[in-house]
């Protein structure tokens, strides 16, 4: 194998395919790059047997040859070089020469036949959006997602797809985030019908780090176990988890007592200052909010001290008095958009609804806290 190609490029790659490395693992192979060069193009490849990244990039391959070099070592070594282009070649017992200028640097390498492929698999139908709105669409629900891994099927978000409308449910027990975007043209290809899948946060969190905010597509092609996200020069390849999702729908609340409209900076400031006491996490004191006269009074005693302050807001309905997890509220509220938002009300005890002033792309539930109790919701 040797190749020649440009040094930013490759450290660009680099960076990408690191996020499906190992960092710490009993298979060495695992810790390390797969470099294939052939013809025109170099493939470097990440695979931590949960996600595997692919990144191509443009190359004058002279002698086209695969091997695995250590991650780090290799990202640094051509991070830290500083010519316009590299000169890639193989020695020996798998070992890597890496030239740039009158720099030179030896890697020992490991046989490309142990990196365990990525899975292969035929697609039954594909989700085409923007990166833009794919983004959108995890920002808006990736922290709702569960952790509790003795419910697996909730540690991902749900990706529904019907005609040109794409959404994204995530669901924890305490709280639920769906966000919805609308395509230009039909968002599913090869499929007659409504599709679903649900994605491990660990994938979106590691695509979110890399797709970018534009208008360039990217398209999901999946199978009933796996899914792969193709853009710019970039495959990216995860399982998807199995069982069935919960019908979230269901938790969505449709009749209110009480319905405020409140400036979202004003709001979200407001519950951010109260949150300055509340440190501790294990038996944390909730954010009282009393609703009434046309203002949200927003309480919180602890024992690092006491929080009274007014927000003032449109109301309709009846006066109420409910507490939160700071957390929780002030995360949906970052969330949402726009320059006013709605929260609704049923009662003391029954979930909170924040939605937009103007439109129904984002809903977003907030369950409240008892005074001595938390509720949940029944997942």
């Amino acid at each position: 194998m040797n190749f020649v190609c440009d040094r930013v490029a490759v450290t660009d790659a680099v960076g990408i395919v690191q996020k499906a490395v190992a960092s710490r693992s009993t298979l060495p192979v695992l810790e390390g790059i797969l470099i294939k060069a052939s013809e025109g193009r170099v493939v470097l490849t990440g695979n931590d047997l949960e996600i595997g990244i692919e990144c191509v990039i443009a190359a004058d391959v002279s002698a086209p040859g695969k091997v695995v070099v250590n991650s780090n070592l290799f990202g640094t070594a051509v991070r830290k070089m500083t010519g316009d282009t590299i000169t890639v070649k193989m020695l020996p017992n798998n070992a890597v020469s890496i030239k740039c200028g009158n720099s030179e640097i030896k890697l020992n390498g490991i046989n490309a036949e142990e990196f365990p492929e990525i899975p292969k698999f035929e697609t039954e139908f594909d989700i085409v959006l923007s990166q833009r709105e794919f983004k959108s669409l995890i920002r808006h629900t990736i922290f709702a997602v569960g952790t509790n891994e003795a419910k697996l099927i909730l540690t991902g978000c749900l990706l529904e797809a019907s005609g040109n409308n794409v959404n994204m449910v995530a669901v924890d027990g305490f709280r639920l985030a769906l966000k919805k975007v609308v395509t230009e043209e039909s968002s599913v290809s090869g499929y007659f019908g409504d599709v679903s899948l649900v994605i491990p946060a660990k994938t979106l969190r590691e695509l979110n780090n890399i797709i970018v905010d534009r208008d360039d597509k990217i398209i999901i092609k999946c199978s009933q176990k796996n899914v792969r996200f193709e853009f710019d020069n970039v495959v990216f390849t995860s399982r998807l988890l199995e069982g069935d999702f919960i019908e979230y729908k269901k938790i969505i609340p449709t009749e209110f007592k009480t319905k405020i409209t409140a400036d979202l900076k004003s709001l979200i400031e407001a519950v951010d200052r109260a949150s300055i006491i509340i440190t501790n996490e294990i038996n944390k004191s909730p954010l009282i909010m009393k609703i009434s006269g046309g203002e949200i009074r927003i309480l919180c005693e602890t024992g690092a001290g006491a929080v009274d302050e007014v927000v003032p807001v449109e109301m309709t309905g009846a006066d109420i008095e409910i507490g939160f997890n700071n957390k929780y509220l002030l995360e949906a509220l970052k969330a949402a958009e726009g320059d006013r938002v709605n929260l609704d009300f049923i009662g003391p005890i029954n979930p909170c609804l924040i939605t937009p002033y103007e439109g129904d792309d984002f809903k977003f539930i907030v369950l409240p806290v008892r005074l001595r109790t938390d509720v949940s919701m029944d997942v």
